[in-house]
């Protein structure tokens, strides 16, 4: 009912209008539809937790391509075309969307095309789609991938078509920050030579927006990492340099001349030197390779000396080869990064060089001009081949980007199972509502028909009890009196000492009689009956009735006191046993003991009298009615003795008479 009323209050402020939901675990009990959405998600949710995270924006200055409009100024239909220069074995297309925080419609995924199609088309002109988003909205992606299977299709040129701009505000845009193409572990858009873009139009505006950098290798994803057990280890760094203009380079021997199909330089990633930038790396680069390893004759494969190169922020630099065999790969910087003040370095994570799917440069031997100068132990030549960054290993292209789209994949149907479980809230509000109305009534109804019941169960009990009250005032007080006025006939006939003992007789009939009434009038009268005052009742009774004896009476446990009715049934059974002791057991010393358990009772008392046999006399001595108040306290009595070894009477029963405890499951 807690729940219930609190998730009643739970309020979802949409503009002027507030809604009420049901708790979860509610709504999974009234409505089926509701109860498999929900496993659906939680078995989602818990498919998540096993996926890579959701990468941080590891975009460079070079966010991608853009074409936008306002209005009607935009054409709805725009194109991007990658040509590779001949055609390949496409395992997948993926497209990476746009993250541009300085924008003034910025969010992840802007002008991710909300309707689209890609194409392959080979070197005779042949085309195939290999997905079709133009029959409804496509959910933008954020900044995760989407990873489209082109399962092996020989293909020239990769065409991506777009029918529907993202919107916001008479702002109409189309914008992709880059597109792969990938066989296998390698990127052909960026691996191969001689690859182009051509697009039906682009907001030039380098380094920010150019068609260029769909193919350049820089995004939102960064490089393909996944956690692992491995020492911190961030690469490769030199020796500090005074200035930039110093020239250093580090080197891999692969071990024998080898055929490659790309050299990939990973940046380091140091935040607390640089948040947007790949620590180390330097401005301008050249890459070339040899088959010897002082360089004598070399061939260059790539050259950025003679105008810088952006910072690639933690997105690998992909260089293509030329086709030729080599065995060694060095890498020379000659604009070096400023790392603080007078200290100006060169540092990479790592090496790789492919060969079709292999790296062929893992766990290879390293030389540099300007060896590292011990300050950090997270830096060494052999960690520019480990496969290590950070705390971090890399990982290949088609299963990170797959696991990558699978989470937005999943991320969506979250959402949409949230959709729809929001969707059929009112109607579970409206049932809920109707059914706690209903159990409000009843409970309401019944209350009214337990608190009848129980007046009329009350009024049974007090009638039953003033009943036994009246028959104890006849049992024990008027046959004391039909005693008094017979011995008073009886003395006014008699003289001497026959008359003195009736009187005697009499005086002791009549305290008797006084303190029963005195006992009666205690339980009916108005006032408290608590547990001390209960036992001061007991105690003086024991007093009264054992004047001249040895006694002793404990009681423990009785912290509440018990009903009327049982207090009653106490009273009574306590002077029957010690009627008993002071008439017939010729006693010095009398112990009793009043243990209370629980809602259960054990009255006991004990003598040192002359004791009897019980087999002939457990019939009399008041023990049948000692008998009948066990019953009647759903209890047992025990009477224990022998001749000359005294007796022992034990009295045991439920605090709570039957009536009472039937009256206390009504309430």
């Amino acid at each position: 009912m807690v729940a219930l009323i609190a998730g009643l209050r739970a309020q979802d402020v949409s503009s002027d209008k507030r809604r009420f939901s049901v708790p979860d675990g509610i709504a999974r009990k009234i409505s089926s539809e509701y109860r498999e959405l929900d496993d659906a998600r939680r078995r989602l949710e818990a498919e998540l937790l096993e996926l890579p995270p959701t990468p941080q924006n590891e975009q460079s200055a070079r966010i991608g391509w853009k074409v936008f409009g306002f209005g009607d100024a935009l054409p709805v239909r725009q194109w991007v075309e990658i040509d590779l220069g001949g055609a390949h074995a496409i395992d997948a297309i993926a497209l990476i969307p746009v993250d541009a925080p300085t924008n003034s419609a910025s969010e992840p995924g802007l002008g991710f095309p909300r309707r689209f199609r890609v194409e392959l088309e080979d070197d005779g002109g042949s085309l195939a789609v290999i997905a079709d988003f133009t029959g409804a909205d496509f959910p933008n992606p954020g900044i995760l991938p989407v990873l489209l299977p082109a399962r092996g299709m020989m293909a020239r040129r990769v065409r991506v078509v777009m029918s529907k701009p993202w919107e916001r505000n008479q702002y109409y845009t189309y914008a992709l920050g880059e597109i792969m193409v990938l066989k296998g572990n390698r990127n052909l858009a960026t691996g191969l030579t001689g690859v182009t873009v051509r697009t039906s139009g682009s907001l030039e505006s380098a380094p920010a927006w150019s068609r260029e950098n769909l193919i350049d290798g820089q995004s939102t994803v960064g490089a393909p990492l996944r956690k692992s057990g491995n020492k911190l280890a961030h690469g490769w760094q030199s020796a500090r340099f005074p200035g930039p203009s110093a020239v250093a380079w580090v080197q891999i021997d692969l071990g024998e001349v080898r055929r490659f199909d790309e050299v990939r330089l990973l940046p380091t990633k140091l935040p607390h030197y640089s948040v947007h930038q790949g620590y180390g790396f330097p401005g301008k680069i050249h890459v070339e390779v040899a088959d010897d390893a002082a360089f004598g004759s070399s061939r260059v494969l790539a050259d950025w000396t003679a105008r810088v190169l952006d910072n690639p922020a933690f997105n690998p630099v992909t260089v293509p080869g030329d086709g030729t065999p080599a065995r060694y790969v060095r890498v020379t910087a000659k604009d070096l990064w400023p790392r603080a003040e007078n200290a100006w370095v060169f540092a990479l994570a790592e090496l790789q060089v492919y060969q079709g799917d292999k790296n062929l440069a893992l766990g290879t031997s390293v030389t540099a001009s300007a060896a590292t100068t011990g300050e950090s132990s997270n830096f060494s030549p052999d960690y520019l081949t480990d496969g290590v960054r950070g705390a971090l290993e890399f990982v290949e292209w088609p299963v990170w980007l797959g696991l990558l789209s699978r989470r937005r994949e999943m991320l969506h149907e979250i959402a949409g199972i949230r959709a729809r479980q929001t969707e059929i809230q009112p109607g579970l509000v409206r049932v809920v509502g109707w059914t706690f109305s209903s159990v409000v009534a009843l409970l309401v109804a019944g209350t009214i028909a337990a608190l009848y019941r129980a007046r009329r169960a009350q009024s049974r009990a007090v009638a039953a009890l003033q009943r036994r009250i009246a028959g104890d005032l006849h049992d024990e007080i008027g046959s004391n009196l039909a005693s008094i006025a017979m011995l008073s006939e009886l003395g006014q006939r008699q003289d001497g000492a026959s008359a003195d003992r009736d009187l005697g007789e009499i005086r002791r009939l009549a305290k008797e009689s006084s303190a029963a009434m005195r006992d009666l009038v205690w339980l009916i009268q108005p006032g408290p009956h608590d547990a001390p005052r209960l036992a001061d009742r007991l105690r003086a009774a024991a007093r009264r009735l054992l004047s001249g004896l040895e006694w002793q009476f404990e009681i423990s446990g009785m912290d509440t006191a018990p009903s009327l009715d049982v207090q009653r049934h106490l009273l009574l059974a306590l002077k029957e046993m010690l009627h008993n002791v002071v008439r017939h057991a010729g006693a010095r010393q009398v112990e009793i003991h009043l243990i209370v358990c629980d809602d259960h009772f054990t009255l006991e008392v004990r003598d040192d009298g002359r004791g009897f046999d019980v087999s002939r006399q457990s019939g009399g001595h008041g023990f049948t009615s000692l008998r009948h108040r066990a019953s009647l306290l759903r209890g047992k009595f025990t009477l224990e003795s022998r001749p000359g070894h005294g007796a022992r009477v034990v009295l045991s029963g439920s605090l709570r008479t039957e009536g009472e405890a039937a009256l206390r499951q009504t309430k």
